[in-house]
């Protein structure tokens, strides 16, 4: 992308995310320090076993175990949080779909894809999956909101399917790079569109939360509405469930690694982990559909009190529905759900 236009989108308003470009250090960080000098350690001992026969080797070992264990979790809240796990690729299959490319969180290369409404059809559906998903996985849901009209667009999100970014992965650089995608997408349209909504399923409901709650640049005004399917609405929640056993019992320390992950990778963090949930994330003010799966096999129902406790329907567009027998994956679709989406946004389209 040329240097003119880059700055031209820097200049732009943005409001859901964080966008400073994580700084270069150039000395170790403690962590490293302390995975070297364990490294070091152990190959001595490994080398010269003979070395655990001297009282100040001992006690020098024993003197690093709190250290180790501290590394420990550090490494284990990395790879949890900020390291997105394994991908298990499914690509989309329409043939309709064009390949677009973008500017994401910190001007980083990112692809997405188009899947062209109707001809006379000038609106435009932005379709987010869920954590260790991909546009692939929902696909289905794509091609049935296309067949309502509007064009769709989707991408698989930063450190997952086959968009690069696994490390130093944060939930504000997802929801920048969706930002920047609608910012974006009338350049790749060739139109503005006229009306648009945003369907986010998991951790894109998560995201489509954010985004619709600080809307901004051309689509602020133009935001209809969003569809949020079995939505996450707590970072924190997901935090207490990522943790492996008796490490729930060590929150004040696995906080305090979050907080210095994050103002590292964040240099104008805007989002602390305390209020990385509803109401604080974000209440959006424009008429919303929840889907709710009510076999939530992933989130439980606690997310979804949560979002009853604070999204409300104001207005005679806004429903929320906790569907039984469905299950939270989107490689399972139902009829129901797509009958609630049909009744929902059919009206809307019409006017």
């Amino acid at each position: 992308m040329h240097e003119g236009r880059q700055e031209k989108l820097r200049l732009k308003t943005r409001r859901a995310a964080a966008y400073a470009k994580t700084p270069v250090r150039w000395t170790p960080s403690i962590p490293t320090i302390l995975s070297v000098m364990f490294g070091i350690e152990l190959l001595a001992i490994v080398l010269w076993p003979e070395m655990i026969a001297n009282r100040a080797i001992v006690l020098l070992i024993g003197a690093s175990i709190p250290f180790g264990a501290w590394l420990f979790v550090y490494w284990k809240i990395y790879l949890s949080v900020f390291t997105t796990p394994t991908r298990d690729f499914v690509d989309i299959t329409d043939e309709r779909w064009r390949a677009i490319g973008f500017c994401g969180w910190g001007d980083e290369e990112l692809k997405a894809q188009i899947l062209p409404g109707s001809p006379a059809n000038r609106d435009l559906i932005l379709y987010l999956h869920g954590y260790s998903s991909s546009l692939g996985r929902g696909e289905t849901r794509c091609q049935h909101l296309n067949g309502l009209g509007p064009t769709v667009i989707g991408l698989d999100q930063r450190g997952f399917g086959r968009q690069d970014g696994r490390l130093d992965w944060t939930l504000l650089k997802a929801v920048a790079d969706a930002e920047a995608l609608l910012e974006e997408a009338p350049q790749h349209l060739g139109f503005e569109p006229e009306r648009v909504w945003v369907y986010g399923h998991s951790m894109g409901g998560f995201i489509t939360i954010r985004l619709a709650s600080h809307p901004s640049g051309w689509w602020e005004n133009k935001l209809q509405g969003i569809i949020l399917e079995s939505p996450v609405t707590s970072f924190p929640k997901i935090i207490d469930e990522k943790l492996p056993g008796r490490m729930v019992m060590a929150k004040p320390w696995v906080r305090h690694v979050l907080r210095r992950e994050y103002e590292r990778i964040h240099p104008d963090l805007n989002v602390r982990y305390a209020n990385s949930e509803l109401p604080y994330w974000g209440t959006p003010k424009v008429p919303f559909l929840v889907i709710q799966a009510g076999e939530d096999e992933t989130l439980g129902l606690d997310h979804y009190e949560l979002l009853s406790e604070h999204l409300e329907a104001n207005d005679s567009y806004s429903s929320i529905h906790l569907v039984e027998g469905m299950h939270h994956t989107s490689t399972e679709d139902q009829a129901v759900r797509a009958q609630l989406v049909e009744g929902w946004l059919k009206p809307m389209m019409s006017e």
